[in-house]
């Protein structure tokens, strides 16, 4: 197989070029980062080896670029045959145009689908058709320095109010209990959603996407909301949060400042600097008394996936691409370079993904009711800009929990 790299500059503008006889288009956004590289670089190359009748011309950029190159070329009516693509509203925009290739006919050939999480498909699929097929998983939970823990005699809060009152001593003690920087308006997200999700139950942002009539936050949504902004007045996040970056906020955490953070599994590599003594440990979000959703739910979200075009000539070609990348022997290989789990099934072992991260994959992820896909990667984006606003002003004071519930509600309701 022939690998092509091409840059992504002015000729590429309007869309990808064509592909002749005998190639596959390949677009990725594994570029600009040393571990997406090594990835990219070893999967491709063994599937030189094992394909050499395909070709490829790969085009690779960085995640923001990328996404920008993807839309300008498939609104051009010029797409890649196979690419990356984001689950949620990215990809379901393209479903809506007609632009991808479903999946169902060949994910059910010789138990394809079976071999992934099936709650990972169900993030890649619409209407009950499956557009792409999930790459990685990420998933949020509680990080806390174990020796820090057991240094100051705390325990690891299984519910709500166990979780309140250890604050309460953290913040006695003259350190910060939660380590957050929410500048960039997604970091305090998971706050709001693991609440509503123990309060209410999960699946409520995808029955709005879905275009369920019925779908609603519910009173749980303001509750929700209440709850995080009383966290914020109580001081249990460090002063002026809203303006840190989630760089800083890792600082904070990794120096001892902050006892905990919420935050997903990326934050094993984020903490591959912290200084000596420092054991990360993770404790899942607590259960909420009287809460009606399944307490055992995991805030956890499809990260990347791969697609095929409607207009690929070979189709055939690129679902042989997409079995290969998503091979349980390439999975793992994943999990060893990149320390995420995937979602090919038995591919996070315990000697590819390290202690914390199996233990995360085969306890808390394994044992859970359900999976709940990030809230605001599902919405389309205009839902999302809303959530993001609304919910920095009820941390910072400047919105009422209720208003910040309907204006939510009404844009999830109204966008499309």
């Amino acid at each position: 197989m022939k690998l092509k790299s091409l840059l992504m500059g002015a000729a590429l503008v309007l869309g990808a070029v064509p592909a002749m006889a005998g190639q596959l288009t390949f677009w990725h956004a594994y570029a600009g980062q040393q571990d997406k590289v090594d990835f990219i670089n070893f999967a491709l190359g063994e599937f030189a080896k094992k394909h050499s009748d395909i070709k490829l011309d790969v085009v690779a950029a960085e995640q923001s670029a990328y996404k920008t190159k993807l839309n300008t070329a498939m609104a051009s009516g010029n797409p890649p045959d196979v690419f990356y693509t984001l689950p949620g509203g990215f990809l379901n925009a393209f479903v809506k145009g007609g632009q991808m290739y479903a999946l169902d006919q060949d994910l059910a050939q010789n138990a394809w689908r079976q071999s992934f999480l099936e709650s990972a498909i169900a993030q890649t699929s619409k209407d009950g058709h499956t557009y792409a097929v999930p790459v990685d998983v990420d998933s949020v939970v509680f990080w806390y320095n174990k020796a820090l823990f057991a240094q100051k005699g705390w325990a690891v809060p299984k519910t709500d109010e166990e979780l309140m009152a250890l604050a309460e001593k953290i913040k006695a003690d003259g350190e910060v209990p939660f380590a957050l920087g929410n500048k960039d308006s997604w970091p305090a997200t998971f706050w709001f959603q693991y609440l509503e999700m123990r309060l209410k139950g999960s699946g409520v942002v995808a029955s709005f996407v879905n275009g369920d009539a019925k779908a609603t936050f519910g009173p749980e949504g303001e509750k929700a909301f209440e709850k995080v902004a009383e966290i914020a007045k109580k001081q249990y996040f460090p002063t002026g949060f809203n303006g840190m970056s989630d760089q800083e906020a890792n600082m904070l955490f990794l120096n001892g400042q902050a006892a905990m953070m919420l935050n997903g599994t990326w934050q094993i590599g984020a903490s591959a600097d912290a200084p000596e003594g420092f054991e990360l440990a993770s404790f899942a979000f607590p259960s909420v008394q009287g809460g009606a959703g399944d307490q055992s739910d995991v805030l956890a979200g499809v990260a990347a996936s791969f697609g095929i075009s409607q207009k690929a000539e070979d189709k055939a070609d690129a679902v042989t691409l997409l079995k290969f990348l998503t091979s349980k022997e390439v999975m793992t290989k994943y999990v060893e370079l990149r320390k995420t789990m995937v979602t090919v099934k038995g591919a996070t072992t315990e000697a590819a993904a390290g202690p914390v991260l199996y233990a995360i994959s085969n306890g808390l992820v394994s044992a859970a009711g359900h999976l709940d896909s990030f809230y605001d990667t599902a919405m389309p984006p205009a839902a999302t800009n809303t959530y993001y606003t609304s919910l920095q002003g009820v941390l910072d004071g400047s919105v009422a929990p209720a208003d910040a519930a309907k204006r939510l509600e009404d844009a999830l309701k109204t966008s499309k």
